[in-house]
């Protein structure tokens, strides 16, 4: 990896990485200060029981059971209020960002005419890939931790209860399949050297792969559709409301990501690939 490479990644990101940060303060901020307000309010789980199934599959609120795992003894828990609200939502609000910043990771190189330039230096293909992708997740990696931090002390600011462990985890898990995102977005970048085609492919994947998890839950003739989206893995309620992590998603986020950086590798190793 060329660490002058990976510095100026984080350094031209940085701008970017921090708006991103701030909306993600900003949300959980307001999710935890109104928690207070609502939290023994009867009639809001009539309203999550009478919302169509599509709408409670997009909340991860699909089952009776994850019912009882968002409201106890009348009232909202704190965690099942913070899925609902926000960490149901986190991994596509990320995921916009991560098409956004690899889908065009090597096509805007490209297009700008800065990738001849840069590989005419002593930098190998694959060490500019890697470079360049590291910085992507260290910033992600820095946004998730803000908003880890965020919970975890906003939580402590009212007396309430979320298991540090269980948020840690989620948000492992939620980081880990932005990654995978930003994994088949990279390799979008490498097919098509256009940011207009690699960040619309990108985008369509992850819109398509969204939607199929929450048909899939919600239409029973089309079930088969949710095992197809990667979304439908990430499991949020149970990981940070019971502890229970869905490892089978762990695996496919791992394959998956391994395999598109793998490819991008070996496409943009392609001795006609400069154009």
């Amino acid at each position: 990896m060329s660490w002058a490479l990976y510095r100026n990644v984080l350094k031209l990101g940085r701008i970017g990485a921090l708006s991103w940060g701030a909306t993600i303060f900003l949300w959980t901020s307001l999710v935890i200060w109104i928690f207070p307000t609502i939290d023994k309010t009867l009639s809001f789980e009539d309203y999550v029981n009478a919302m169509p199934e599509q709408v409670r599959a997009a909340i991860g609120v699909s089952t009776p059971e994850d019912m009882a795992l968002v409201f106890q003894d009348g009232g909202f828990t704190l965690s099942g209020y913070v899925n609902t609200e926000y960490l149901s939502w986190m991994p596509l609000l990320l995921g916009v960002y991560a098409v956004v910043y690899c889908g065009g990771l090597v096509s805007k190189e490209a297009e700008r005419g800065t990738l001849d330039a840069l590989l005419s230096q002593p930098l190998q293909r694959s060490t500019f890939l890697v470079s360049k992708f590291a910085g992507f997740a260290t910033l992600a990696a820095g946004i998730t931790t803000l908003s880890f931090l965020t919970i975890a002390m906003g939580a402590m600011f009212i007396d309430g209860e979320v298991d540090s462990t269980n948020l840690a985890a989620i948000h492992a898990v939620g980081l880990l399949l932005v990654l995978t995102i930003a994994g088949y977005s990279t390799l979008a970048s490498c097919v098509f050297l256009e940011p207009g085609k690699s960040l619309a492919v990108a985008g369509l994947i992850t819109a398509l792969s969204y939607f199929a998890n929450i048909v899939g839950v919600g239409i029973a003739g089309l079930s088969w559709l949710k095992n197809l989206s990667l979304f439908h893995y990430y499991d949020s309620l149970q990981v940070i409301a019971a502890g229970n992590i869905n490892w089978t998603g762990v695996v496919v986020y791992a394959a998956v990501l391994t395999a598109t950086l793998t490819a991008s590798w070996a496409i943009f190793r392609r001795n006609d690939l400069v154009r």
